[in-house]
C-alpha cells in the first residue's frame, strides 16, 4: 500500500491500527542474601560461604578470621542451625560495639565484619 492510498483511508475515517501490546513479565525479587530463600540456613553453609571469594571482598579480611567470625557472632546457645532473624540481630550489636571502640583501628576492624554480614544479607 503506498503513501498516498493510506492518507485516502485515513482522510475517509478508518480506524487506525495499534500494535498490539505485549506484556512484560514481571520480575520476581530474588533473594540475594545467603540464606538463598530459605529460612534457616546450616552452621557448615555459613561457614562455606564465608569461605567464599566474594565474603573477601566485601571485608577484605582472611580466611581464618572469617570463619572465627561464625563462632564469635553464633555461639553454641543458637544451635546448629542460624535462623533468618539472627543474622541481623548480630548487625545491630556490631553496630552498636562500633560507636564503643575506643580506637580507630578496632572501629574499622569492626566495619569490616558488618560490611561482611551486610553483604551475607544481601544488602
Amino acid at each position: 500500500m503506498s503513501l498516498f492510498e493510506r492518507k485516502q483511508q485515513l482522510s475517509q475515517g478508518e480506524a487506525k491500527e495499534k500494535p498490539e501490546k505485549i506484556p512484560f513479565p514481571k520480575e520476581e525479587k530474588k533473594d540475594t542474601s545467603g540464606f538463598a530463600g530459605k529460612p534457616f540456613l546450616r552452621r557448615e553453609e555459613f561457614k562455606g560461604w564465608l569461605r567464599r571469594p566474594e565474603a573477601y571482598k566485601a571485608s577484605g579480611l582472611p580466611e581464618i578470621e572469617r570463619v572465627k567470625l561464625e563462632k564469635e557472632l553464633f555461639g553454641p546457645k543458637y544451635g546448629f542451625f542460624i535462623e533468618k532473624g539472627e543474622p541481623e540481630k548480630a548487625l545491630k550489636k556490631m553496630k552498636m560495639e562500633k560507636f564503643k571502640a575506643p580506637t580507630g583501628a578496632e572501629k574499622a576492624k569492626i566495619e569490616k565484619r558488618i560490611r561482611l554480614i551486610e553483604r551475607f544479607l544481601g544488602k
